[in-house]
């Protein structure tokens, strides 16, 4: 599996009702599109940053994906965004039957003193506790290679969820839910 994303910074006068309409109106245009696990629409409130998340089953669905109309309307409504992947290291469900309303994403260096094994031991032990979290939808550890980076994405079916990220880069965003309704829209 493999996991891509890639982030739009938003104009400060882009309307926020503008995000939950996109993500209401193209929502939809991805089921049962051909290797997508899931899809995470994130945003961060802080940054004002639009940044979703793609689950592949297979680096081949998410390099058709960007072939195909559907990232070619991203890129004529924003610009070419840089498009990050990882290799997806763990992915499970958590207890919590709510979908994740808020992300926590915690980024780590691999130092290269590191066995890539005992990262990888390091890291499912600490999946293997992290799922057991009251509140938790969904998590994954995720390996960039070329960056030697280790992601931890934890997705939470509220924001007081009482989780304390440990790492000295952390996102913290919103989960927009397909359904959203905007504002004066039916």
């Amino acid at each position: 599996m493999l996991a891509m994303q890639y982030s739009v910074r938003l104009p400060e006068e882009f309307d926020l009702d503008k995000v939950y309409e996109r993500v209401a109106t193209r929502g939809p245009m991805f089921k049962g599109h051909p290797g997508l696990k899931h899809k995470f629409y994130l945003y961060d409130h802080e940054e004002h940053i639009y940044a979703p998340m793609y689950i592949w089953e297979n680096s081949a669905s998410a390099r058709e994906f960007l072939m195909n109309q559907l990232f070619s309307d991203v890129v004529q409504d924003f610009g070419r965004p840089r498009v990050r992947s990882w290799q997806i290291l763990e992915f499970d469900y958590g207890p919590s039957a709510l979908e994740g309303s808020c992300m926590i994403a915690e980024m780590d260096k691999v130092c290269d003193q590191n066995k890539l094994i005992d990262v990888r031991s390091r890291e499912k032990d600490l999946h293997n506790q992290m799922i057991k979290e009251e509140g938790l939808f969904a998590n994954m550890v995720l390996l960039d290679p070329d960056r030697w980076e280790i992601a931890r994405c934890s997705l939470w079916s509220k924001k007081d969820h009482g989780y304390a990220a440990k790492a000295d880069c952390v996102f913290d965003y919103e989960v927009i839910p397909e359904k959203t309704l905007v504002s004066g829209a039916a």
